[in-house]
């Protein structure tokens, strides 16, 4: 077989890539990951007790708004800074937004309490767990995410470690929102926030390292 024998015979077999494979074995991912990290903080830190009528409040609908957009966010970005040659999203500047509203609505709540009021609101008893709790059980969904990714070949390492880690950090948020009793604007912003910040600076940090192929 010459040359140009091998071209034809090889051009005649090959296959179409799916373009959304990466999407959905990703979006597994997510699903995968939060429902059973969901389930690891349900059998370690437990249910709260008055879920149902937590559900009913507005601060709740809040707080799981808030960590939702946190996720799609996250998500948007990260299906765009998974493939190779892409260039760098503004979906970490967009997280700002859905921050910005429970920002707002935590400055809401400060200003209808007295200034002696602020430091019970903010430094409530559970803040501790809630800053260690949420990057304990983004642990699972980023090593789930991060095999994935590997398979991607991103380029933008940091760039898409930061958006793996803001996932990650959401999804474990989202977890441990299942056993928080506080569901307050402040105790959100501030809290939650800075949760999900620890595991988004730690993707950034280390997305070189674990992303590497």
């Amino acid at each position: 077989m010459n040359t140009d024998d091998l071209i034809d015979f090889l051009s005649t077999r090959v296959e179409a890539v799916d373009p959304r494979r990466q999407d959905r074995i990703v979006a597994l991912a997510v699903f995968g990951s939060l429902a059973a990290t969901a389930l690891v903080c349900m059998l370690t830190l437990g249910l709260r007790p008055d879920m149902v009528e937590a559900v009913r409040t507005p601060d709740f609908a809040l707080k799981i708004g808030f960590l939702a957009a946190v996720v799609a966010i996250a998500f948007y970005g990260l299906r765009r800074a998974a493939r190779a040659g892409t260039a760098r999203s503004r979906a970490l500047l967009f997280v700002l937004l859905p921050l910005g509203l429970v920002w707002l609505a935590a400055g809401i709540e400060l200003a209808s309490l007295s200034p002696s009021q602020w430091y019970e609101v903010v430094m409530f008893r559970e803040w501790r767990l809630c800053v260690v709790a949420i990057p304990l059980l983004s642990v699972l969904p980023l090593a789930l995410l991060t095999l994935v990714l590997r398979e991607a070949v991103p380029t933008e390492l940091p760039h898409c470690g930061a958006l793996m880690g803001l996932l990650a950090g959401g999804i474990g948020a989202l977890a441990y929102a299942a056993y928080c009793l506080n569901d307050t604007p402040v105790y959100v912003g501030l809290w939650y926030a800075t949760g999900i910040a620890v595991v988004t600076v730690f993707g950034w940090a280390m997305g070189p390292r674990l992303l590497r192929w």
